[in-house]
């Protein structure tokens, strides 16, 4: 499947979960994921989003350590059979 596919699908379920699926771009600072999701009662987290099977690169595995080591979740998604899983991890946090 496709990450723009992958991408929609997360738009929906998120937004079906009462949050928001935000476009993530920042300008100058390469290899942040592409979303961040916002849920209910302060859920945050950040996703990264891949084709099947594909993988992120060095310099997004760093901003995802980065992102981490400050408290935050950060995802990769390259299947939609991962996104409820995520949705439940994000709001059982």
């Amino acid at each position: 499947m496709l990450e723009k596919q992958i991408e929609s699908r997360l738009k929906k379920s998120v937004e079906n979960a009462g949050g928001l699926c935000l476009k993530f771009t920042s300008p100058n600072y390469n290899g942040m994921p592409d979303r961040f999701v916002l849920l209910p009662d302060e859920r945050i987290a950040f996703v990264e989003l891949k084709s099947n099977g594909q993988k992120p690169r060095a310099l997004q595995l760093a901003r995802h350590k980065m992102l981490k080591r400050l408290g935050f979740k950060v995802y990769v998604i390259d299947d939609v059979e991962q996104i409820g899983g995520m949705i439940d991890e994000i709001q059982a946090t």
